[in-house]
């Protein structure tokens, strides 16, 4: 290790010392044996005399250096330090930035969402009911009503005998694409190709059931809420309900393909099946709906229904373990049958 002669000033008082140099601070002997002094490069100042070097504190540290080899070596570790530190600093900025840039989109896409769902349970039932409305009315243009069909599947709904907090309606519409739809507030909507294409009132009551609970579970609200979170929180957070309607009302598009998570899929599929079981209705009315429709994805035109509801196997293979419907005795209901053989008959 090389060492240079300079002289080092403690206050007032000097002391010859030697100098050397460590990766990350100057060490200055004056007494060999015992006492040495230790500078950090990145604290260490100067004046505009070269030779000149002074370290913060108290008592006040200064070092005079004659020789123009150390005075340059000394000033290039410092100089380098200050820019070792000057990127580290870049770095801490660039971290905590890329940090706060991951906490936003973290918020928005997990947070916000979660939060919008959760709100949409405490929102209140008559502005639920009034945006239902308000989204059928803005959709019904662009499907053409069978009336006829309407009225019997309106009945065959009745006759299942659903406690409920809504005024469940169903339209039926005409339509090429199996699909149907919840939404919020009570209106049901079922394409009559789903109807021409499923074969017993079971796998009906099955699709009405599913469709009931996500109405009931205010699932197609959660859902939609989840799906336009950031206009929808602002209007939650300024407690304006009508503002959030308007938006929801305004998207309403979103109703004919809104996809739901699994756990509301689970729920909606577990929930009809209880709802079946309790009515001695088949539970393979789930299993034969979902076999139609997996049949369905394998035409030129998928369904919408099956491109909303994924994984049909696992669906099926969940409802066939439901304990309700393994212990329910499926008694055969006339009353339905003959309202589905109208309801399928039905010009």
């Amino acid at each position: 290790m090389s060492h240079y002669n300079a002289t080092y000033y403690y206050n007032t008082i000097e002391y010859p010392a030697k100098i050397s140099f460590e990766n990350d601070k100057l060490v200055i002997q004056f007494d060999v044996a015992q006492n040495a002094v230790f500078w950090f490069y990145d604290q260490v100042r100067t004046d505009q005399t070269p030779q000149a070097f002074y370290y913060p504190g108290y008592p006040l540290q200064s070092l005079v250096v004659l020789s123009k080899e150390l005075s340059d070596e000394l000033s290039s570790r410092i100089e380098q330090h200050k820019k070792k530190l000057s990127g580290r600093k870049t770095g801490l900025v660039v971290k905590l930035f890329l940090a706060v840039i991951a906490f936003v989109l973290l918020a928005y896409f997990f947070l916000l969402p979660w939060l919008a769902s959760a709100m949409a349970s405490s929102f209140p039932l008559r502005y639920e009911e009034q945006m239902g409305d308000g989204i059928y009315a803005s959709i019904k243009n662009d499907y053409e009503v069978d009336a006829q069909k309407t009225a019997y599947i309106n009945e065959f709904f009745k006759e299942l005998h659903f406690p409920s907090k809504y005024d469940v309606r169903i339209t039926v519409v005409k339509s090429e694409v199996a699909n149907a739809f919840a939404l919020p507030g009570g209106n049901i909507v079922v394409h009559d190709q789903i109807i021409a294409g499923i074969g017993s009132y079971e796998e009906l009551a099955a699709l009405l059931t599913h469709e009931f609970t996500h109405v009931e579970n205010r699932h197609s609200l959660r859902a939609m809420f989840r799906q336009l979170s950031g206009r929808v929180f602002i209007g939650l957070l300024l407690g304006d309900a009508s503002a959030v309607s308007a938006i929801l009302v305004g998207n309403a598009e979103l109703l004919k393909s809104l996809s739901y998570s699994r756990s509301l899929e689970k729920e909606a599929d577990e929930g009809g099946a209880q709802l079946l079981a309790q009515r001695n209705i088949d539970c393979n009315g789930f299993v034969r709906l979902f076999q139609y429709l997996k049949k369905e994805s394998k035409g030129p035109e998928p369904s919408e229904w099956l491109s909303s509801h994924p994984e049909l196997d696992n669906r099926i293979r969940n409802i066939r373990k439901q304990s309700l419907c393994k212990q329910s005795s499926p008694v055969q209901n006339m009353q339905l049958k003959t309202l589905f053989l109208k309801l399928k008959t039905a010009e």
